[in-house]
């Protein structure tokens, strides 16, 4: 302002007299001293626009839902899923609606989507790319697995107890009561239920009893079908022998009913499928797989100095032909020579080192070693004579211990009994001073079949009555130890793990049913020594390889609670989570507006500069 005055320019008039001057009213000469110029106001106004901004004004303002919602969408990826139903599968209606909802998420809102089958597992974190969350979805694909909707309602719980605005969503063909997640209650999980049938017709059970000792011929498979409709149903059942149809058959099936039939002329080791054809939603049920092993020799290394069990082997080893006993002293006994046979009997003797063998040790306590040993640490550890033995128990579902009925009267005259390592199991126990010790133990190490025996077999006459049951205890083992015997590859299920139980080498390679081909470093990925594969999502055969060897599995789908397609509940049910109070919404926040008033220089100085011309044209400036 003080530069605005003195430096304005100053006129100068040349007038003839001052009477003029004389005679004007005080009060008029005085206002047009003060006379209000428009760029003084305008210049005025600028720099008190500049000084506001400066001084960075502000408004208080309090902001409610400043964020926008976290959902979480939970769906079902399991085999049930895969029904069809007109011309879409439930997955393919879940998928859909999971596609509208991310196009419904407004600008500050944010999803995750979890996938749940046999397991659960985020699949998107919180995101609000819509872009990515579709392509999630529309790249998700049901698995021929079992539904664990309970791990994934408690992932997407664990989630959202601290978001604010949580919601969760789960798109599946179950209901909210098959929930077992407690501290639920109604509200903001909601389930968006699919599925509005219930015929289907599924495939139970494939099993082949498979015996070393006896031909292809005398083998047999059963196969179980079992109707989940209400409805009877026409089934045709077809079973294949590495591709080459051996059995066709038509049946009947009434509303819920099962029937199991045998399956005859097996000829030959490979793959065994059964599958049915008829009118019914869900596929994935209606084949079953089996493996029927090769049926080769048995090369068994005897090391003993006792004769008397090499006879009694050799009654085995000439009735069967499938078993070959080759005999030596523990004298001749050396490490190099085992990796010439299939399985060692050990008999009142151990090596030092583990021969890397499937083995049977018998009472290897009567034997004393010089050298110390780390694994006769692991295979004797506490053991004691007991001279009066009474059978107290048996395990009857080890493969060793199969139609042992009765045990309690074996007459054994003398046993050890022993401490099994964690590794191993007990297979008979005995009462000894009121307690059951086991004097039998079977387990797997490093990736070898072990089972020691506290008593001794050459006290046995295998054509006797007590003998009779140490012969079946005897031809139990052998086929055990086999190493060309499956191990339960038929029973594996879809969801569940497959143990390579082989000496570890450098890599793994596993061709899935879909031929997606997996590799594995066994270093980085074994687990005491064994090689676990637990990626098993869907049905058929699996090939597995490595250095020096090859094997190949077989999963199935054998789920009574996927296979009863029919729905628990149509439409929307809502459960609750105790998630983040509400008041964390609400936020006190100070909005600037000085900013905004800059806008207005460039329009004062366009006046100004105006303004200032046209008075220099005027010649009053």
């Amino acid at each position: 302002m003080f530069f605005y005055i003195f430096n304005k320019k100053k006129n100068v008039v040349h007038v003839s007299s001052l009477i003029p001057w004389g005679i004007l009213k005080e009060d008029t000469v005085r206002s047009k001293v003060f006379k209000i110029d428009l760029l003084f106001v305008l210049q005025t106004l600028l720099i008190m626009l500049l000084v506001f901004f400066l001084a960075r004004p502000y408004l208080n303002s309090s902001i409610i839902n400043i964020s926008g919602k976290n959902v979480v969408l939970v769906v079902d990826s399991s085999a049930s899923m895969q029904a069809v139903e007109g011309d879409e599968t439930r997955f393919d209606k879940a998928r859909s609606q999971a596609l509208k909802m991310i196009g419904k998420l407004g600008q500050e809102d944010k999803m995750m989507v979890i996938s749940s089958n046999y397991s659960s597992k985020v699949v998107s974190d919180f995101t609000d790319d819509k872009a990515k969350l579709n392509k999630t979805i529309t790249d998700l694909m049901p698995k021929d697995t079992g539904t664990n909707l309970d791990e994934g309602v408690s992932l997407g719980v664990s989630f959202l107890k601290n978001a604010e605005r949580g919601e969760m969503y789960v798109l599946t063909d179950r209901s909210a009561s098959s929930i077992n997640y407690t501290n639920l209650k109604s509200g903001n999980i909601k389930f968006i239920t699919f599925g509005e049938e219930s015929a289907n017709v599924a495939i139970t059970s494939l099993d082949v009893y498979q015996d070393m000792f006896k031909d292809y011929r005398e083998r047999e498979a059963y196969v179980t079908i079992e109707n989940y409709a209400n409805d009877s149903k026409t089934v045709r059942l077809s079973v294949f022998l590495n591709d080459e149809i051996i059995m066709e058959e038509e049946l009947e099936l009434a509303g819920n009913e099962q029937k199991t039939l045998s399956v005859m002329n097996l000829n030959a080791s490979g793959i065994l499928k059964a599958s049915i054809q008829t009118d019914d939603l869900l596929l994935v049920d209606n084949t079953a797989y089996a493996i029927i092993n090769e049926i080769k020799p048995i090369n068994i290394l005897l090391v003993s100095d006792n004769y008397r069990l090499r006879d009694e082997l050799a009654k085995i080893e000439q009735s069967t032909r499938r078993i070959i006993v080759t005999h030596i002293a523990a004298s001749e006994y050396e490490q190099e020579d085992i990796k010439n046979y299939d399985a060692a009997i050990f008999h009142k003797f151990y090596p030092n080192t583990n021969p890397d063998i499937n083995a049977l040790y018998i009472t290897p306590y009567l034997y004393s070693s010089k050298e110390a040993s780390s694994f006769r640490d692991i295979l004797i550890s506490d053991h004691k004579l007991e001279l009066t033995v009474k059978i107290l128990d048996w395990n009857t579902t080890h493969p060793a211990m199969l139609h042992l009925t009765s045990l309690d009267d074996l007459n054994i005259e003398s046993a050890f009994t022993m401490k099994p390592p964690d590794w191993s199991m007990p297979l008979i126990k005995i009462s000894d001073n009121l307690n059951d010790s086991p004097i039998a133990f079977a387990g797997w190490y490093e990736g070898k079949k072990i089972i020691s025996l506290g008593f001794d077999l050459s006290d046995f006459d295998f054509s006797k009555s007590d003998g009779l049951r140490m012969l079946i205890m005897t031809l139990n083992i052998i086929q055990w130890l086999n190493p060309y015997e499956a191990v339960d590859n038929s029973k594996l299920l879809t969801g569940g793990q497959y143990r390579l139980n082989y000496a570890l080498t450098e890599s793994v390679e596993i061709v899935t049913p879909q031929n997606e081909v997996l590799k594995y470093d066994v270093k980085d990925d074994a687990t005491e020594s064994n090689f676990v594969f637990n990626k098993i999502e869907y049905t058929g055969e699996y090939k597995i390889s490595g250095t020096n060897f090859n094997d190949r599995f077989v999963a199935n789908f054998f789920d009574a609670n996927e296979s009863r397609i029919a729905p628990e509940l149509i439409g929307d049910e809502e459960l609750k989570f105790e998630e983040k109070e509400a008041e964390t919404l609400i936020k006190d926040e100070k909005n600037e507006f000085g900013k905004y008033l800059l806008l207005l220089v460039p329009f004062i100085l366009l006046i100004e500069w105006l303004l200032y011309h046209k008075k220099l044209r005027a010649g009053t400036v």
